[in-house]
């Protein structure tokens, strides 16, 4: 454990799926962590473990970061309990696919809450913290579909991609100080049945381009911690990005349009 315990990573979505991993991978590291999730089991069931695992000084929240003063409680929670933050994982995110004019206002609501807001002003808030450190560390979890417009993932693609956007424009205005700003962009991630169904229904290409959920957080923070500013696992990944920039954008859309409404039908 580190010598100061008030030093931390500070987790959003930290107790489950993605943001899971990467605590158990950030205490693998030494790391002390801060977990923010929603008030569940879940939550008070991964603190416990990666405690008595990695010997790590581990603190946790239970909050819903759509609501508007979310943002707000999380960095006073940290000023009030005298922890500093020197990584921030803004990892919290939903996804799911569907038909935009079914969908309901809440649906697309708690994406751009979420998604979005929730990330946007938490970087916010903590960024003068971060700036304290000799070194620190900003890490967005976006998406490889940031790099389309999907058709029945319209705002979760469109969110993404302004992750990457605001992480980029971030990182340069921040070159010349202690805070290093990283996004990774990962494909399917299998994390629990809404996923799976959604990449098994791409069939050979979804299976192709998976990664496993601790696969994905080791590589990201060895990439991260290396310097590296956007991180694509995954060669398969990059190849279709490659491809992206010398097709046609008509076809891409209608290539997408076809293979997006496999997962519509999953999800019904």
């Amino acid at each position: 454990m580190p010598e100061d315990k008030t030093i931390c990573t500070l987790i959003t979505g930290g107790s489950a799926g993605i943001g899971r991993a990467f605590a158990e991978k950030c205490a693998q590291r030494g790391m002390n962590l801060f977990l923010v999730a929603l008030p569940d089991e879940d939550l008070t069931e991964t603190e416990k473990f990666i405690r008595n695992r990695w010997n790590v000084h581990v603190e946790s929240l239970g909050i819903d970061l759509t609501e508007k003063d979310a943002p707000e409680k999380v960095f006073l929670y940290c000023i009030d309990h005298g922890l500093k933050i020197n990584m921030l994982i803004n990892n919290a995110g939903r996804a799911g696919s569907a038909i935009f004019e079914e969908s309901s206002p809440q649906y697309s609501d708690e994406r751009v809450l979420l998604n979005i807001r929730a990330l946007v002003l938490l970087t916010r808030l903590f960024l003068p913290m971060l700036k304290e450190s000799e070194k620190s560390y900003i890490l967005n979890i976006a998406s490889l579909s940031g790099y389309y417009p999907i058709p029945y993932k319209t705002v979760y693609s469109a969110s993404k991609a302004f992750v990457i956007r605001f992480s980029l424009a971030l990182a340069e205005e921040l070159r010349n100080s202690p805070v290093q700003v990283s996004v990774v962009c990962p494909n399917g991630v299998e994390t629990n049945p809404g996923t799976f169904g959604r990449i098994r229904a791409h069939g050979f290409w979804g299976n192709l381009s998976k990664i496993d959920r601790f696969d994905l957080a080791e590589y990201t923070l060895s990439r991260m911690l290396h310097g590296k500013q956007i991180i694509i696992p995954k060669w398969i990944n990059r190849f279709f990005l490659f491809l992206a920039k010398i097709t046609p954008l008509s076809l891409q859309m209608k290539l997408l349009r076809k293979e997006f409404e496999k997962e519509v039908k999953v999800s019904r």
